[in-house]
């Protein structure tokens, strides 16, 4: 992924681009009580909606810093991030090769295996759930 620097302002989207790989554009736009980073499509989809949405705290600097850091090509989603409000959740197309960041999350960003930061997380309680079934049969 290219990383600019500094981003640039995109006024369609009244937001800042902060990369680009051969697929997408990674922009970010403020969002009521969070910063959303999405995924617009390097096509004309581009201009009126996103593949993927990721959802932040208020800090541009966390949202920079986990772009800078991700390779789409081989992790499925950035880290950092507290909600997922699209679905479903991206899949890298080389994400065999780095299996460590590319298990199986909640819906609040978190690794299933590492459990969840969210009380009552529906998912985490799953898993919980599953984990202590006594087999039948």
């Amino acid at each position: 992924m290219k990383i600019h620097q500094p981003p640039i302002l995109d006024e369609h989207w009244e937001g800042y681009e902060l990369g680009a790989d051969a697929t997408h554009r990674y922009l970010w736009i403020w969002n009521g009580f969070n910063i959303r980073l999405l995924a617009l499509p390097k096509s004309e989809d581009g201009s009126w909606g996103y593949d993927h949405g990721w959802c932040y705290p208020l800090d541009p600097q966390l949202v920079a810093d986990s772009v800078a850091a991700w390779d789409p090509e081989v992790q499925d989603e950035p880290m950092g991030w507290h909600k997922r409000p699209t679905a479903p959740a991206r899949r890298a197309p080389r994400r065999d090769e780095a299996p460590q960041y590319n298990r199986r999350r909640c819906e609040h960003g978190c690794y299933i295996d590492e459990g969840c930061r969210t009380i009552n997380c529906r998912d985490a309680r799953d898993r919980a759930v599953a984990g202590n079934r006594i087999p039948t049969g």
